[in-house]
């Protein structure tokens, strides 16, 4: 076992619990916590949800339960969700009274997931300890189609997902959940769905999902869904800015290569990158890709390719406001090699002009892209979350 699998393994898992207002995500966080799997998770929530929490998480006491007054109305939620998961950690150390196994965190209706997210993933007090597993998004089976098209926080939601669970089938009826079945497929190939009848779900489906890449390296045939690989798919509303596509690249990709194409992706795309995943063929060794926004999660080494794939790389994109041909230029970094052939020690002028036609691919079009605060930028020395050379 690897020193990331121990620690992975370590952490106290975490499952992100998001979707618009009245989606249904407190009935669900409610069954959840009376299965035995979840009977001792603790509780992170937005008091300024649809429904006040407080009093209806049964399974969970008022000690494993933290609230986070203001909800999505206020700027700095992931920063309170962080020290709502500090407190907790605390408060399970100095004794068993606030002993738990696993946390929910639940949004609120109109919450950005993302910057949660990236607290999540990027905190060092934070990642050291806990572990996002899964983001699950509840998505109203009667309005979900509706808030698509009306809200962008219900476009992001749906977006990163890893499982998308249709409520309220009930009352919405079959065409209804077909339709946003479709619509969801489109923004989202490569998440799982799942309906859930008041709050009743299959758990099993928050296993070997998502974002814990690292503990799940045989389990990426799973994770990279590999039937949503085959084609471009359309925009999944009359917003033409938002797209899912799918690219591949026939040759191998440097390690040099790889390190520059994620920087410059997320620092020069970061803010329209929605979510990318997928498999790269790196010096002919298959790699796993995640990232959200300007959150880049760490290439994770496969033992062997997944069976029934062959050896392009593939990438999955949901974007905002970057086309199809914009990311397939970035392309060309792929086979860039860094000076390695001299150590590095001499920038050949050829290597130096063809690094600076690479950086005019990514900075052509960033002024069209909201702004977003820089990334950290990928160091080959260090060993974050976020660095992509650490097991090259």
């Amino acid at each position: 076992m690897t020193g990331s699998e121990s620690l992975s393994r370590a952490r106290l898992p975490v499952v992100l619990v998001t979707g618009f207002l009245g989606s249904g995500k407190t009935t669900l966080v409610n069954r959840m916590l009376k299965t035995q799997s979840y009977a001792r998770a603790a509780v992170v929530a937005n008091e300024f949800g649809e429904v006040s929490v407080d009093h209806l998480l049964l399974d969970a006491p008022p000690r494993r339960v933290r609230v986070i007054d203001g909800g999505c109305l206020c700027g700095h939620v992931h920063e309170e969700v962080a020290t709502s998961l500090l407190d907790l950690l605390e408060h399970r150390r100095a004794g068993s009274e606030t002993d738990f196994d696993r946390v929910l965190v639940e949004t609120s209706g109109l919450a950005d997931p993302v910057p949660i997210i990236q607290i999540l993933l990027t905190d060092d007090a934070v990642a050291q300890v806990f572990e996002l597993k899964t983001v699950v998004t509840v998505c109203d089976g009667l309005h979900g189609a509706a808030h698509l098209e009306a809200h962008d926080e219900s476009v992001k939601q749906a977006a990163v997902a890893d499982v998308l669970v249709l409520s309220k089938g009930d009352l919405a009826g079959a065409d209804a959940l077909a339709t946003l079945s479709r619509r969801l497929a489109l923004l989202n190939p490569g998440a799982q769905q799942r309906q859930a009848l008041h709050g009743k779900l299959d758990l099993s489906v928050l296993d070997g999902t998502g974002y814990a890449l690292a503990a799940r390296r045989a389990d990426a045939q799973a994770w990279l869904n590999d039937r949503t690989y085959a084609s471009v798919t359309p925009a999944a509303s009359e917003d033409t800015s938002i797209q899912s596509f799918t690219l591949t690249h026939d040759g191998a990709v440097t390690v040099p290569g790889l390190v520059l194409w994620m920087n410059l992706l997320a620092g020069f795309r970061g803010a329209g990158l929605l979510r990318v995943k997928g498999i790269l063929n790196v010096e002919g060794r298959p790699y796993a890709v995640h990232a959200v926004q300007t959150v880049l999660s760490e290439p994770v080494p496969l033992q062997q390719w997944p069976e029934g794939h062959d050896r392009r790389s593939r990438l999955v994109f949901i974007t905002r406001g970057l086309s199809l041909d914009q990311v397939k230029r970035t392309f060309v970094t792929f086979e860039f090699e860094g000076g390695r052939e001299r150590r590095n020690l001499t920038i050949r002028p050829e290597t130096y002009a063809r690094f600076k036609e690479t950086m005019e691919l990514f900075r052509e079009g960033a002024r069209h892209v909201s702004k977003v605060a820089p990334s950290q930028p990928i160091d080959a020395n260090s060993g974050t979350s976020k660095q992509v050379t650490r097991n090259f």
